[in-house]
């Protein structure tokens, strides 16, 4: 008993609670608010307003370049760390060198080998001539000489003061001569095929000499160190990365409404939110030319200025860009308007309902929000309560609509 108690005692104990919290709670919270929600309006107005783009994003750097090794070896020196200004061209890594200088030097040593051989020095080298080697222009004398013998030969066969054996004996002494002068030529090719050879294996010696100092491609500022001293690097291991700083660049997206009023080129006023963060002029330099089907925006680039060196990259900036003209527009206290799943809308007390108006937001002003849309001038726009609000719910107005400037 006692122990079948034990297992019943905690669920019963619930069973009474849920039962208790069905009562009149219970009734209250299927009850529902009684009546029409009370709300407050406020009164639109229509009013024309210089028409402007109102743009916000991140800057970032014109480029922002991982810097790599072109050499594997052990880092010797770091020159240039986090927040360094450098040129490019100028090192940031300077690689340990001595087998590299040794490589170098053995690879130019070889070069001038084969440059000896040859007979030719460096300047003569792309004017080379086969046929002017030493040993081709001994081949040759030698064929010229054979082909005389055989002349004479032959004449001396024709008053037949010769035997035939001498006669072939020096018919093959011209044919050597003949194999002999072509083995000289193709020598003297190939050795200069070999001389070409090592001129290009002493300049990449060279080169990867030169490269042991890694050094920046871009007049930039160091963003990040990513190696320190004593650390072994492999070829196209990254050792920084370089930012360039001047100028800053600003994507953003703009609303398709004005996709034929943005080019490229136009002004654009940038503010970011540090001291003497606000009026940086820069121009827009690139226009995308599509419109996305979900956001209904398009991409913007505009490029900012940084000579100072005052803005930063990951800065997040706002932009706008002065189209020249005027538009209508409706001021509305933000905490009207309503955001949910990409639609953006008021409510308008149309009778004694609420109606649903999309808009569009352009930009703020103040703790208003400069709107087009489903609005004309005169209606009564609901500015409370608007979580509860869906088109067509029974509303009653908590007294009279707010004039324009009314808090």
């Amino acid at each position: 008993m006692n122990h079948g108690w034990r297992l019943a005692g905690p669920l019963g104990l619930a069973l009474i609670l849920v039962a208790g919290c069905t009562g009149d709670q219970g009734q209250a919270v299927r009850k529902g608010p009684s009546g029409p929600l009370a709300v407050r309006t406020f009164e639109v107005r229509p009013e024309m307003v210089e028409q402007e783009i109102e743009l916000t994003g991140t800057l970032g750097g014109l480029e922002e370049i991982p810097v790599s090794a072109e050499v594997e070896g052990r880092v010797e020196k770091v020159l240039a760390d986090l927040g360094d200004k450098v040129k490019a061209g100028e090192p940031i890594v300077q690689i340990a060198a001595a087998e590299l200088r040794l490589k170098a030097e053995q690879a130019e040593a070889d070069y001038l080998q084969a440059l000896a051989m040859l007979g030719v020095d460096e300047q003569s080298l792309d004017r080379f001539d086969a046929s002017t080697t030493a040993a081709v222009r001994r081949a040759l004398a030698d064929l010229e000489e054979a082909r005389r013998n055989l002349q004479r030969g032959e004449e001396v066969m024709r008053r037949g003061l010769m035997a035939q054996g001498e006669l072939d004996l020096l018919q093959t002494r011209l044919r050597v001569a003949e194999a002999a002068h072509q083995a000289a030529l193709e020598e003297s090719r190939s050795s200069y095929a070999t001389a070409r050879s090592r001129k290009a294996a002493a300049g990449l010696a060279r080169k990867k000499l030169q490269d042991a100092a890694v050094r920046s491609p871009v007049d930039g500022v160091v963003a990040s160190r990513l190696v320190s001293a004593g650390e072994y690097v492999r070829a196209a291991q990254a050792v920084a990365v370089v930012v360039v700083t001047d100028p800053l660049k600003l994507k953003s997206d703009a609303p398709e409404r004005y996709a034929t009023s943005v080019k490229p080129g136009m002004a654009v006023t940038v503010t970011v939110g540090i001291p003497g963060g606000g009026g940086h002029a820069g121009r827009l330099s690139r226009v995308g030319p599509a419109v996305s089907v979900s956001s209904r925006t398009f991409p913007v680039e505009a490029l900012v200025p940084n000579e100072s060196g005052a803005l930063k990259p990951g800065l997040f900036a706002r932009a706008r860009i002065s189209l020249g003209q005027s538009e209508e527009v409706f001021a509305v206290p933000e905490t009207a308007i309503s955001s949910l799943a990409g639609v953006t809308k008021v409510f308008v007390l149309e009778g004694e309902k609420a109606s649903e108006r999309k808009i569009e937001i352009l930009r703020k002003r103040g703790s208003d929000a400069l709107l087009v849309g489903e609005l004309k001038g005169g209606d009564l726009v609901i500015v409370t309560g608007i979580a509860r609000l869906q088109d067509g719910l029974k509303v009653r107005v908590d007294g009279g609509p707010q004039s324009p400037g009314e808090s």
